[in-house]
């Protein structure tokens, strides 16, 4: 950002396999409008995120329009929506609901005759209210196959929708992982299956906790949103969730509390020729037993730490 055009070239942002670009502003001396498009290859994007802080140039809105005239889904947004009441109730006694309507009339006017369906008004430092949990909904919605996957695994969840689709995602991880267990079953040297099994399980809890962000690198990000107003009990739930999923000294234990199913699958090797099969079945059951139990868990942890966020933003 800056008061010049900062953004001279195309400068991606790679977040767990998705591709974010920022692109150089359209009309500029350096990228003319009449070969924007092609210059920049933007056919080739999924969607295209048009973002303001205050209104639309005519460039923008020949963007838009020309990118969706060629099917390419343009979601419009209307950033630091904040400040933006913030100013309109001191300037001018207008509500958060006045402030809404005039700044989405006044877009839709701007992009006329080709106006969106939908003007997400959101703020960078309040995410969980407004409309970024519904921009990341659509977002999702609108990409095809593999690519939708990807994105929902990796946005935040900023609401019980995307808390839903997660656990959608986090539940079609579990077969691979529960293969790989079951192949390790088979592992005909008794005594050695219990560590390869914490290793895998290791892998998938990594995973989901990514999915749900509540990795480490992710917990600091949530804990400048908690804010002062964090609740200790919180915090700590955080902290425990991450011995006992993301370190092999928890997963271990969490192992043993399925003991029975565990030490069946040890001694099942010893069984001629069926043992091996068995102990596979063992270990499928047993990686499902704790996949299921780990997506139960961190959907409920990323549920209180959504509802932290929100009574930390809450003015009140």
């Amino acid at each position: 950002m800056g008061v010049v055009e900062t953004t001279s070239q195309p400068q991606e942002f790679v977040h767990r396999g998705s591709i974010f670009t920022d692109l150089p502003g359209c009309g500029t001396r350096n990228w003319p409008r009449e070969s924007y498009i092609e210059k920049l290859k933007l056919l080739t994007y999924d969607c295209f995120l048009l973002i303001t802080a205050h209104r639309f140039t005519e460039n923008d809105v020949f963007l838009y329009q020309e990118l969706s005239a060629r099917g390419k889904p343009c979601f419009v947004i209307r950033n630091m929506f904040d400040r933006a009441v913030d100013d309109a109730r001191h300037d001018n006694q207008q509500s958060e609901l006045e402030s809404r309507q005039l700044i989405t009339a006044n877009i839709q006017k701007n992009l006329e005759p080709a106006c969106p369906d939908r003007i997400y008004l959101t703020s960078a430092r309040d995410p969980t209210r407004y409309d970024l949990k519904d921009l990341l909904n659509d977002i999702s919605d609108a990409l095809p196959g593999l690519k939708r996957t990807r994105f929902i695994a990796d946005m935040a969840s900023y609401g019980e929708e995307a808390l839903k689709k997660k656990r959608e995602v986090a539940k079609t991880i579990l077969p691979w992982y529960a293969g790989l267990s079951a192949a390790n079953g088979l592992n005909p040297i008794p005594g050695t299956d219990i560590a390869v099994d914490v290793g895998i399980l290791l892998k998938l809890a990594l995973q989901i906790a990514e999915i749900y962000g509540l990795t480490s690198n992710q917990f600091e990000y949530i804990k400048r949103l908690l804010g002062p107003r964090a609740v200790p009990a919180l915090l700590a739930k955080i902290a425990q969730f991450t011995t006992k999923y993301l370190a092999q000294e928890g997963i271990t234990v969490v192992l043993r509390q399925i003991a029975k199913r565990a030490t069946a699958k040890a001694v099942a090797k010893w069984i001629p020729l069926v043992g091996p099969f068995v102990a596979a079945g063992l270990g499928w059951c047993t990686t499902f037993m704790f996949g299921d139990q780990l997506i139960d868990e961190a959907e409920a942890l990323a549920r209180e730490i959504l509802n932290g966020i929100i009574a930390a933003s809450d003015p009140r």
